[in-house]
């Protein structure tokens, strides 16, 4: 299995009422995908209530995919990059951390 989570700084010079909002639009577009693109086993998005400093991360998605060639075909899917194009289009800072893991029991 991998894991796939992305995490942004959105709305640079936008209130908090601006990221809940990018984050309910990206929360709905997300559960859009899931319903489009098998290779998503799940995927949630959440808005970080630490909001304290420069360092921190405002929204991130954290996914799960059965294989690497699974991860791929959702990262160049073209609805999943109609929505990465929403997210570049209101981000400022990005990073991503993937790694692989087995389930448990």
């Amino acid at each position: 299995m991998i894991k796939h989570i992305v995490f942004w700084k959105i709305n640079e010079n936008g209130s908090d009422e601006d990221r809940r909002e990018t984050c309910r639009l990206f929360r709905e577009k997300t559960e859009s995908l899931k319903s489009i693109i098998p290779e998503i086993r799940r995927a949630q998005v959440a808005l970080n209530y630490n909001t304290g400093g420069p360092e921190a991360y405002h929204i991130c998605i954290d996914s799960v995919f059965d294989s690497d060639e699974a991860l791929q075909r959702y990262i160049n899917h073209p609805e999943h990059l109609k929505v990465r194009a929403f997210m570049d289009s209101v981000s400022y800072g990005k990073t991503v951390f993937d790694y692989e893991f087995e389930l448990e029991g």
